[in-house]
């Protein structure tokens, strides 16, 4: 089960809300607009109207998918270890290089945030998950090791 924050689950919820609603009328509008050109065998904004609709219902099925098979977590505060909404500041033990990741659900992670967003389900994730202050954890990427020290959980 994919977890979230009550904030991005409110934001699937919308956006589902809005495929439902708006999405689907302005795909059908577009449909009968196009229908109205004639011939549709040649016919390319009925294509692309059509083309558009099933990707509106595949993206209301994914939703309605992670909607009802997510779990809302609250960040804990003050955690000895790194859990989700956990901030964790790492250092590379061979290079020295000081990082800081977020660890979230699935959902919510963004290699390109500041601190850049982790899934806990990801392999680096679930290698910080659970750790505490001071511990070192390896990472192994494509045959190569890295090792960890956890040097600060907020």
């Amino acid at each position: 089960m994919a977890k979230m924050t009550a904030e991005t689950l409110a934001q699937f919820k919308e956006e589902l809300r809005y495929r439902k609603d708006e999405g689907r009328r302005e795909v059908v509008s577009k449909i009968q607009e196009a229908r109205a050109f004639g011939d549709l065998s040649e016919n390319y904004e009925y294509k692309t109207a059509l083309e558009e609709q099933t990707k509106n219902d595949a993206r209301i099925a994914e939703l309605e998918g992670i909607i009802t098979t997510s779990e809302v977590y609250v960040p804990v505060k003050g955690s000895d270890k790194v859990v989700l909404g956990s901030v964790v500041t790492v250092e590379d033990i061979d290079t020295g290089k000081i990082s800081e990741y977020e660890m979230v659900g699935i959902y919510e992670s963004d290699p390109n945030a500041t601190p850049k967003k982790i899934s806990n389900e990801s392999p680096l994730g679930q290698v910080f998950m659970n750790a505490e202050v001071d511990d070192e954890v390896e990472f192994v990427r494509g045959g190569k090791t890295t090792t960890y020290t956890i040097v600060k959980i907020k």
